[in-house]
């Protein structure tokens, strides 16, 4: 049975024009569209796995010559968000496929106090440093497809404007499976809503923050990746370490702390903070 196109139109329903993406001139357009179609593979509308529409039914919907097209198209490709197939056309980008997640009577849950987020952050420096060393050692060319394409992923939500709270948590689990101990990738799945919370604070602040800002946390994780492609598991631990430490003082001290470890305040200091 041939492929249905995302998009696709039963024959038997009505046509209904599809909405056209505003366009403005403030920014290439194969910027803006390549960041408004990426918005729409993050929502869903266009599913993982599917066949995108041919460049002139895109051009159509979008209301813009196919040369924009393929331009926003290429653009997807290098984010990873896309696969291009020899004369069958573009699918957006599959995911590896996550693993179940842990029961709910040994998952640990929401995090209910501002010297919980820091407790929560000092326990994933500790075992997330961990995993990135053993990582390093045990790292597959497919563990590094996956974690190349998680920080596409993350460079496409930083383009879209969008927090990118899942790709994020995507990169960090793919580092623990890649360790080659399940047990890494067993505590990440059973810490998985305290972390969800931790990450969509942090990215969420960091939206109100300035683009280089932004580029700097993107750049931590590019750091932890090539340690790992380098197989140099000591600079991979302090590279994952540094990352979660500075994470945490940029939600309690704002970016001007992050980078200096001496400034982090660690539970035991915040919980009397909290509770004196």
């Amino acid at each position: 049975m041939p492929a249905k196109s995302v998009g696709q139109q039963d024959p038997a329903e009505p046509a209904t024009p599809a909405p056209r993406v505003v366009l403005t001139r403030s920014g290439p357009l194969g910027d803006q569209l390549s960041a408004h179609i990426g918005k729409l593979i993050e929502t869903g509308e266009f599913e993982e796995g599917a066949r995108l529409p041919a460049e002139s039914e895109l051009a159509e919907r979008f209301g813009v010559s196919r040369p924009i097209i393929r331009e926003a198209l290429s653009r997807l490709r290098s984010q990873g968000l896309i696969v291009s197939r020899r004369g069958s056309g573009s699918y957006v980008q599959q995911r590896a496929e996550p693993s179940p997640p842990a029961s709910s009577d040994t998952a640990f849950g929401p995090l209910t106090s501002l010297a919980q987020v820091r407790m929560c952050f000092q326990f994933r420096a500790t075992i997330e440093g961990d995993a990135a060393f053993y990582a390093a050692q045990n790292r597959t060319p497919d563990a590094l497809v996956r974690m190349r394409e998680a920080l596409h992923r993350i460079e496409a939500a930083i383009a879209s404007g969008m927090v990118g709270m899942h790709p994020d948590l995507e990169f960090h689990v793919e580092i623990a499976r890649a360790s080659g101990n399940a047990f890494f990738e067993t505590v990440m799945r059973q810490l998985q809503t305290p972390i969800e919370f931790t990450i969509n604070l942090a990215r969420s602040l960091s939206l109100t923050r300035t683009v280089e800002h932004i580029m700097t946390i993107q750049g931590e994780h590019v750091a932890i990746y090539d340690a790992i492609a380098a197989q140099d598991g000591e600079t991979a631990r302090r590279v994952m370490r540094a990352h979660l430490d500075n994470a945490c003082i940029r939600i309690f001290n704002g970016p001007a702390g992050a980078g200096d470890s001496r400034k982090t305040e660690w539970p035991a200091a915040a919980a009397e903070a909290e509770h004196g």
